[in-house]
């Protein structure tokens, strides 16, 4: 009786882990991967996030312009090559992060160029949306190299001051979504351009 009960929840578990890692963000179930990745005893989960996490990239990659997906889908590969190091226990966490960020920032630029491929008044009610993007641009920037990274800060200051008057009404929500517009694309360019 105690195994089949034990067996039951075992199934239940996988069951549940699997549902939660479909309700997640391609970063959100990389993030989960590192932070796995830093306490011992979890290699089989930390290999069965990257998997889902190279599926969840390449659907990411089919929804950008033919730049972004091939940049994304270069990304695939390196993340590939990883899944046999974690199910060894011999995966290292700097290797790890370094190539999570790159793909966050690749995710999140390419969601912001996808935005910008409507025009600016397609930005007009955006402002959490590209808040959010631009959050994870910050969160991933140590990839940047050092030349880049004080031109990626300045321009990154600015483009969330005027995201936030997105969401007002007639001419200064019109023109906040013309100049959110111009200082995204330098942005978006910068950031792919870097990676």
């Amino acid at each position: 009786m105690k195994k089949t009960i034990s067996a039951i929840f075992a199934s239940l578990m996988i069951l549940v882990s699997s549902h939660s890692f479909a309700q997640m963000s391609v970063e959100g179930l990389l993030d989960k991967a590192v932070s796995l990745a830093g306490k011992s005893g979890n290699s089989s989960q930390v290999a069965e996030l990257l998997g889902k996490g190279v599926s969840m990239l390449e659907t990411e990659a089919n929804t950008g312009s033919a730049d972004m997906k091939s940049k994304l889908l270069g990304q695939v590969g390196g993340l590939k090559n990883l899944i046999p190091l974690a199910t060894s226990g011999k995966l290292n966490l700097g290797s790890l992060g370094k190539i999570v960020n790159t793909i966050k920032m690749l995710v999140a630029a390419n969601r912001l160029k996808n935005m910008l491929g409507g025009g600016k008044s397609s930005l007009l009610g955006k402002g959490s949306a590209i808040t959010s993007n631009l959050n994870l641009l910050q969160s991933a920037s140590s990839v940047l190299g050092s030349g880049v990274s004080s031109q990626f800060s300045k321009l990154l200051g600015s483009t969330t001051k005027s995201v936030g008057k997105l969401d007002k009404s007639g001419l200064f929500g019109k023109l906040a979504a013309g100049a959110t517009e111009k200082k995204l694309g330098k942005l978006v360019n910068l950031v792919s351009g870097a990676l």
